[in-house]
């Protein structure tokens, strides 16, 4: 696991990049529709019976390269070139996988919405904020990176590209019942151009109601707690 060191700097990189903004970089591959907001304010619990297990996931980008090193290999004695840049080794993806399960450790959500301005606040984190003008988007930038935030039809979608290389995006989307909210995370670092991708599903809760409370983390696994 990180160390609290690491962790809190993490954290507070993000988080003031996440309250300064973002600008115009990668905006075209970001949205393809029109704004067309929905309402995902309320309390949101994970739902780890149909979230991604994080292992799994970790497995998967290592077969990508596998595969792309075997790939590769194949065109080297063929005499035929390729393009791309060094494939990450093991302690790229073990930078990765600690922080994507930082990204995504938090397991509870309170989505704030009003007409111009989400909040997704995140237990024992960061919030995720986006102040949006009539079009629905918000292009900011800052001395550590850019943010583009805003909807890409009626999914929400946050953004990051730190200048040292770590690249973040978040999207949410609300069920056709509005009881269920996915939360696809996508994290990559210059050292493994190959993203992480995280899906979590988070169903609605009263937090008055709790009696306990499960995480999940990739060394541990699932461990639930009473409140």
């Amino acid at each position: 696991m990180p160390s609290v060191a690491v962790r809190s700097l993490l954290v507070l990189l993000i988080s003031t990049l996440l309250l300064a903004g973002c600008a115009q970089e990668r905006v075209e591959d970001l949205i393809t529709r029109i704004a067309t907001p929905v309402d995902m304010s309320g309390h949101w619990e994970v739902d780890y019976a149909r979230s991604d297990n994080f292992q799994d996931q970790l497995n998967l980008v290592s077969r990508r390269i596998q595969r792309e090193a075997a790939r590769r290999a194949k065109l080297a004695e063929e005499g035929r070139g390729f393009a791309g840049g060094p494939l990450p080794g093991r302690t790229e993806l073990i930078t990765l996988a600690r922080l994507a399960e930082i990204i995504t450790e938090p397991n509870l959500l309170e989505i704030i919405q009003g007409d111009a301005r989400v909040r997704v606040k995140r237990a024992n984190s960061f919030a995720l904020v986006c102040e949006t003008d009539d079009s629905g988007l918000s292009l900011t930038t800052d001395s550590l990176g850019t943010q583009h935030c805003g909807w890409d039809g009626d999914q929400l979608f946050f953004s990051l590209q730190l200048r040292d290389g770590l690249d973040i995006t978040h999207r949410l989307s609300l069920s056709s019942d509005a009881e269920t909210v996915l939360m696809v995370t996508a994290v990559e670092t210059n050292g493994a151009r190959f993203p992480l991708v995280v899906s979590q599903y988070f169903t609605r809760y009263d937090p008055s109601a709790m009696g306990y409370r499960c995480e999940r983390s990739l060394t541990k696994g699932k461990i639930c707690t009473t409140q």
